[in-house]
């Protein structure tokens, strides 16, 4: 198979073509039903490819679709892998579970967002203490929800947005709405007032196929950030903490921590990996986390996509031309669907996965 064709058309295409690269590669399946469905009307399923000795010491740990409609690029990327035979003849120490389409319901029906209207990347929060606050984003929120969606109210909310990040930056902009938020449930990075159905799936694995080992590396895959076609390494990789040494010694290159400055994203709250990190500080597991970021298209039109989405299903009508529209729009925004794009995806995330899995399978 070209490794073209390992990007699936949408969830139902990449559930069957991960599951037959699974299968191939005499992985273990484990599924787990989310109990909604697609648009379809049937089904959607969260499934793990298990491989390589369950009592493993090491446990290399691929998550995707934790952003929905950003599962095209993890699942082509980990069904290409598994088809390829990339992951054969693992060493006795050493376990990959593959995790596809967490999020599968966004993936489904091109959302970021969970069933419930959560950011499942800022869900991952103590939800039994305050949850944090986010002042200026209550200001943006009309905003970025208007009442109607049509030319002159998209160009009026533009100039708005751009106002503010004339006056504060554009990061200061994309901080304030992507940071996450936690009073407007018809918002954008909305992070929930409780634990989401992802996001109890995500631990249900967790407990099931993670918690025993003795080394954990773990990969969240996600799209929308960076120059177009790149994969940028998000973490904490500053020299002289146990975590940035490991992570600078296993990638080399492409590697950003977003509290420095360094990286396009900007800080975040309620994160997988904090989640993650959380668990396992219970146990004697090491834990090393990075997101792998792939970028799309710009800032401006990325978040533009995913405004224009919630207003979609907060107050529009998806089975409508505009509700069509949209979803072209932001499938667009977060899967360009364009050869030369997955050519340098491809490319990108196997030398990350070939890195990810020589690091923690060699570490002493």
């Amino acid at each position: 198979m070209s490794h073209l064709n390992y990007f699936p058309s949408d969830y139902r295409a990449g559930r069957t073509a991960f599951l037959a690269a699974a299968a191939k590669a005499g992985a273990e399946i484990a599924t787990y039903c989310a109990g909604s469905s697609g648009p379809d009307g049937e089904p959607v399923y969260t499934d793990v490819a298990l491989l390589g000795r369950a009592d493993a010491s090491n446990v290399f740990l691929c998550n995707t679709a934790t952003h929905g409609v950003e599962g095209f690029c993890g699942s082509g990327i980990l069904t290409g892998f598994l088809d390829s035979g990339e992951a054969d003849d693992l060493p006795d120490n050493l376990r990959l579970v593959f995790v596809h389409a967490l999020n599968c319901h966004g993936f489904a029906w091109l959302r970021r967002v969970t069933e419930e209207n959560v950011d499942l990347n800022r869900n991952f929060v103590d939800h039994d203490q305050p949850h944090p606050k986010n002042a200026e984003y209550n200001k943006l929120h009309p905003v970025i929800l208007p009442n109607d969606w049509h030319e002159k109210t998209v160009a009026a909310s533009q100039e708005k947005l751009e106002r503010y990040a004339s006056k504060h930056t554009l990061y200061k902009l994309q901080s304030v709405l992507t940071g996450g938020q936690y009073e407007h449930p018809d918002g954008i990075f909305f992070g929930g007032k409780g634990p989401t159905g992802a996001q109890l799936r995500f631990r249900e694995i967790v407990e099931d196929h993670v918690v025993n080992a003795g080394r954990v590396l773990f990969l969240d895959w996600h799209t929308g950030l960076g120059s177009y076609g790149a994969g940028e390494l998000l973490g904490i990789t500053r020299p002289g903490s146990a975590h940035g040494d490991r992570v600078n010694k296993w990638f080399v290159n492409g590697l950003e921590t977003p509290a420095e400055g360094q990286s396009l994203s900007a800080p975040l709250s309620g994160t997988i990996g904090s989640g993650l990190r959380r668990r396992l500080a219970e146990t004697d597991t090491e834990i090393t986390s990075l997101t792998v970021e792939f970028g799309t298209y710009s800032v401006r039109e990325v978040l533009m996509a995913l405004i224009a989405d919630n207003w979609l299903h907060a107050r529009g009508d998806v089975d409508s031309d505009l509700g069509r529209a949209i979803k072209t729009q932001i499938r667009k925004a977060l899967y360009p669907d364009e050869d030369d794009w997955k050519e340098l995806v491809w490319v990108r995330g196997r030398q990350i996965l070939r890195r990810g899995m020589k690091g923690i399978a060699t570490t002493d």
